[in-house]
């Protein structure tokens, strides 16, 4: 695309829709037309065979054409471009079986547009608004690196900070303080427990400020990070055994995930982490400890 060479199909598939488009106006803008969204191939292929030479070329957009996928015998000439002339078409999937016949015959034609990391996204909020990168990753990982949403709240930045004549900086602390970005909260502090169980270290704080914005119960913060971290320790001492579950009393699926997480901690430091949980709690509870300190205490002594 960059060197304006195009093949004549396309076949996009992945979650990222918003880079998607992106990739699609472009190809569509080097032939010089507008996309064409059609309901199949089948819809357009008389069209395109019956094309005279004078015709402006189209670039066709079709979603998740099921019937396409069945008809073997276009594809290779449909690969090759001499159904389409000089025609584009863009095949768009949401999701695409990798074991099948379809998949293995277009592995050359396909794009998959998986979610960009929250670096890499910073870089683009960056150019596009002149957000600092640490504030972008912040708001990349509140966006669950959804481009689509990155670009509705960059947006929304850039006209606050022309409406309150302030530089993007301030803006976005506003925006935070004042909730004018949406935060799934529910998602957010299942995050954070992950986190907190995998031990990374940075994310788990990020996931903390992201919760301490939409003003999360420490409290249950800390009930769900006591249970997770009693699972593993539960899982670690029991050992080896196909009566795990008898042992633990806990379900196949929790030891599954104290299994997988339980990897980033000995048990003198798991013992050590409830110790930590359940003291807190406890100053919580008697005005010792102050909530909002809570959480910063248990990862800073935990992690």
């Amino acid at each position: 695309i960059v060197k304006k060479t195009l093949q004549p199909l396309y076949i996009f598939t992945g979650e990222e829709i918003a880079i998607m488009n992106i990739y699609i106006d472009k190809i569509a803008e080097i032939i010089g037309v507008k996309p064409n969204r059609v309901d199949s191939v089948s819809s357009i292929f008389s069209r395109l065979q019956n094309q005279s030479f004078l015709s402006k070329p189209n670039c066709y957009v079709i979603r998740d054409d099921r019937e396409y996928m069945q008809q073997e015998n276009v594809w290779e000439s449909m690969n090759l471009g001499t159904v389409q002339g000089d025609n584009i078409i863009i095949l768009i999937y949401t999701n695409l079986d990798k074991r099948s016949r379809f998949y293995k015959q277009h592995t050359d034609r396909l794009v998959e547009f998986e979610k960009l990391i929250p670096e890499v996204l910073a870089k683009y909020i960056k150019r596009d608004i002149g957000l600092d990168i640490k504030d972008g990753v912040q708001l990349a990982n509140i966006c669950d690196c959804n481009y689509s949403r990155i670009i509705l709240e960059s947006d929304k930045l850039k006209q606050l900070a022309a409406a309150k004549d302030i530089d993007i900086h301030t803006a976005y602390q506003i925006a935070l303080q004042e909730r004018l970005i949406y935060i799934e909260p529910k998602d957010v502090i299942f995050d954070l427990i992950d986190a907190a169980c995998k031990r990374q270290v940075q994310r788990s704080f990020d996931l903390w400020e992201e919760l301490k914005l939409i003003n999360e119960s420490p409290l249950g913060v800390i009930s769900l990070l006591y249970t997770n971290f009693r699972s593993m320790l539960l899982v670690q001492s029991a050992g080896a055994g196909a009566d795990i579950t008898k042992r633990t009393g806990l379900t196949g699926w929790q030891v599954k995930l104290a299994k997988e997480k339980g990897v980033n901690y000995n048990i003198g430091e798991l013992v050590s982490a409830i110790r930590t949980i359940r003291e807190t709690e406890k100053g919580i509870k008697t005005g010792a400890i102050e909530q909002q300190m809570a959480i910063d205490y248990i990862l800073t002594s935990v992690l």
